[in-house]
């Protein structure tokens, strides 16, 4: 599967669902009639008795339950009401992005397909949650895990989660994974050994005990043997000229 069509299945689905929930349910069912861009105003309106009580769908959920909240803290609430760490938190996803981005495209024909689906989970759900943050200010969160009290969070934020569940799976269970790939495609960026060449200077040091540094360090060089007088050279060596 495509690096970019999973990134895209995610991306609708995330915006779908987000549309709906605030659109459709906090807007029309509960009634806000307030900017969606107002952050304090929706705040305020969440955490009203009667809204808070009927926030739900089910009520009666006991697996998941769609109940909606506007977030702009950093993971699981780092940060929470901090601008620095909200712009900060922008700042670092768009660099992660803007890098995988770069990445996915030199390797999607190296890639594996596991790693394909890893690396398109990671993109759909970074631009979806990135998307939120430049257009609302806020991240629009909506599912519940009620069982076992789980931070609220949404398709984009169990996007990356998946995609870091399978990374961790690909780390121990597979040979060659995104880690690789894009580890070879840096050394050849940068014109740097290949991991197989790494390895194999890594395993000769070992052998030879010889230390990183020192192998940069050249040999001194043997002096050279100066010429000396061996009783062979012929008497007129130096005088420029020759007999007739």
């Amino acid at each position: 599967m495509s690096i970019f069509l999973v990134a895209v299945i995610v991306l609708v689905l995330d915006q779908v669902s987000k549309y709906w929930i605030v659109n459709g349910f906090v807007v029309k069912e509960l009634g806000y009639a307030g900017s969606l861009f107002d952050l304090n105003a929706l705040r305020a309106f969440l955490t009203q008795s009667d809204v808070i009580v009927n926030n739900s769908i089910p009520k009666d959920g006991t697996f998941l339950v769609l109940s909606f909240t506007p977030n702009d803290a950093a993971l699981w609430g780092i940060g929470d009401g901090n601008a620095w760490a909200v712009r900060l938190l922008l700042a670092l996803t768009a660099v992660f992005l803007m890098l995988l981005l770069f990445f996915a495209i030199r390797t999607r024909k190296k890639l594996p397909a596991l790693s394909k689906v890893i690396v398109g989970l990671l993109i759909g759900g970074s631009i979806g949650n990135l998307y939120d943050r430049i257009a609302f200010g806020y991240v629009r969160d909506m599912i519940y895990a009620k069982f076992i009290n789980f931070p609220i969070f949404n398709i984009a934020d169990a996007a990356i989660c998946i995609a870091i569940a399978l990374l961790v799976f690909e780390a121990f269970f597979r040979k060659v994974g995104v880690f690789e790939v894009f580890e070879d495609e840096y050394r050849s960026l940068f014109r740097l050994p290949t991991r197989e060449e790494a390895e194999r200077l890594q395993k000769e040091r070992k052998k030879n005990k010889i230390g990183r540094f020192q192998e940069l360090i050249p040999e001194e060089e043997e002096d050279e043997e100066t010429p000396h007088d061996d009783g062979n050279e012929p008497a007129d060596r130096g005088n420029g000229r020759s007999e007739d």
